[in-house]
């Protein structure tokens, strides 16, 4: 039998690692969001219905980044259905958990709900069913528009939230 040793040095670097390595993701399943990190009425809970006990573990954590929608979520979401004013936001079927999605929680919340918890949020803007031009109105939604808006492509002043949030952008990769 071959035996081998392992010798760890802690002080010995190699290289940079890059910070978006130690990021996260928030899937609506189970209560990940709803009765998780938004949750209205709980005795945490901020104006926005965010928990603090759990903006307060996130912190802890520190994710660098956290990803919106994440895991097989995604697969379904539209995220111009998370933007605007809550009551005019659709409820659909999500076909991966077949559940009703509300919308209460959308794009908007979770730019705000990172800004508190401390981390970049970075998004996907309709990956599963979606086309490119979806996908491309998600990124654009942060351009300046005129007189100092926001753009939100494909959305009425009517239906956008003012004002628009803005995404507090991740730091570039590095090449090696």
């Amino acid at each position: 039998m071959r035996k081998a040793a392992v010798s760890i040095r802690h002080d010995a670097v190699i290289g940079d690692t890059d910070p978006r390595l130690f990021g996260a993701f928030v899937e609506h399943v189970g209560r990940c969001v709803y009765g998780g990190l938004y949750e209205p009425g709980h005795s945490s809970a901020d104006r926005r219905g965010f928990r603090g006990d759990v903006l307060a573990l996130v912190r802890e954590l520190a994710p660098t980044v956290v990803r919106y929608p994440g895991g097989n979520f995604v697969s379904g979401y539209n995220w111009e259905d998370g933007v605007g004013p809550r009551e005019q936001r659709p409820r659909r079927l999500d076909l991966a958990w077949l559940a009703t999605e509300t919308n209460q929680f959308g794009t908007d919340e979770f730019i705000d709900w990172c800004r508190a918890a401390g981390a970049v949020a970075t998004g996907d803007g309709s990956s599963g069913r979606g086309a490119a031009d979806a996908a491309a109105g998600f990124v654009q939604c942060d351009l300046p528009g005129a007189g100092g808006e926001r753009l939100k492509p494909g959305l009425t002043k009517a239906r956008r939230a003012p004002p628009a949030p803005a995404w507090p952008r991740a730091p570039p990769a590095r090449s090696p």
